[in-house]
């Protein structure tokens, strides 16, 4: 992700140029949603540069504000075929989430951020790097509004709340770090308990067909058993 939040402005202006000069794009709404974006963000740097004291709500609001703007802004992207840009708009997603966070604010909606998450797993293969995702993917979690945390819709497999901590799972299974894994999976069952027993079913099958070592396909073992429900005759 950015390094700054000034990285993050930059990164929406120059999707703006891009749309403008490259791509050719001419819908309206794109450009009204980067412009409140943009708008957004210079709150957000001027928060910063000042050392502004805001409240949680505060805070919160300004990172709902945007991360709406993002998805709707996504949206029409995707409608526009523009998907190649889809990714680079998440991951200014991912750095307010982190930003909200950081102020101890709450997050009410995660579609983008889980998205530009999943699409993040994808690419990384290192073990620091699993490590570190794993981690603000845990951060994210915890700064989730309680709304998405009681996870109310459980009927819903596309929920981002079930997504964000069923990827986490599998991010943190590549590490092969058993604390880190046993911290995931226990925080799994915590969130997501009606999906804990199908996820630790496919991270069974996928053991030993990846080849993962022994102390993993263990521990991958001992979660499985702790989730299954005994057949009743």
């Amino acid at each position: 992700m950015f390094s700054s939040v000034i990285d993050a402005r930059k990164t929406i202006d120059r999707l703006k140029d891009a749309l403008k000069r490259d791509d050719g794009c001419s819908d309206f709404e794109v450009f009204s949603l980067i412009d409140a974006l943009q708008q957004v963000f210079d709150i957000v740097v001027a928060v910063n540069k000042q050392d502004t004291v805001l409240s949680v709500d505060e805070i919160s609001d300004i990172g709902e504000q945007g991360l709406s703007m993002i998805d709707n802004l996504v949206y029409k992207l995707m409608s526009n075929d523009l998907e190649l840009h889809k990714f680079e708009i998440e991951t200014v997603a991912m750095f307010l989430a982190n930003w909200v966070i950081k102020h101890k604010g709450r997050l009410s909606n995660i579609q983008s951020v889980v998205d530009g998450l999943a699409y993040m797993a994808n690419q990384v293969e290192d073990k620091v790097s699993l490590l570190q995702l794993s981690t603000f993917m845990g951060q994210v979690a915890h700064a989730c509004s309680d709304v998405i945390q009681h996870d109310l819709d459980i009927t819903d497999p596309g929920r981002p709340w079930r997504a964000l901590n069923m990827n986490r799972g599998i991010v943190a299974t590549r590490t092969h770090d058993l604390d880190i894994m046993r911290s995931v999976f226990t925080d799994l069952i915590k969130a997501i308990p009606m999906d804990a027993p199908a996820f630790f079913k496919e991270g069974m099958s996928e053991m030993g067909r990846l080849n993962y070592p022994e102390p993993v396909q263990e521990l991958m073992q001992d979660f499985f058993n702790q989730t299954q429900k005994p057949v009743v005759h």
